[in-house]
């Protein structure tokens, strides 16, 4: 009995000290903030990527044409012109 007795009070000396280093409720580690930090930095960067889209998108597309080549080709000859 006295073996029992003695056992059961080594496992509780060993039990307390775990316990208390066991998280304590909301506490969140260093890990888990940081992914919220960056999960939250994600959302931001997306919501100001989906509103500068929204914003390009409700702006007059340019009517003005441009020719890249324009430079390198000779310059047009009126229509009317015989050839």
């Amino acid at each position: 009995m006295k073996r029992i007795l003695a056992a059961a009070a080594m496992m509780a000396a060993l039990v307390a000290p775990a316990a208390s280093q066991m998280s304590q409720g909301n506490q969140k580690t260093p890990l888990d903030l940081q992914y919220e930090r960056e999960r939250q930095d994600q959302q931001a960067n997306e919501r100001a990527y989906n509103d500068q889209m929204k914003r390009l998108k409700s702006q007059a597309p340019t009517t003005a044409k441009t020719d890249p080549w324009a430079g390198v080709r000779p310059p047009s000859e009126p229509t009317n012109a015989k050839r």
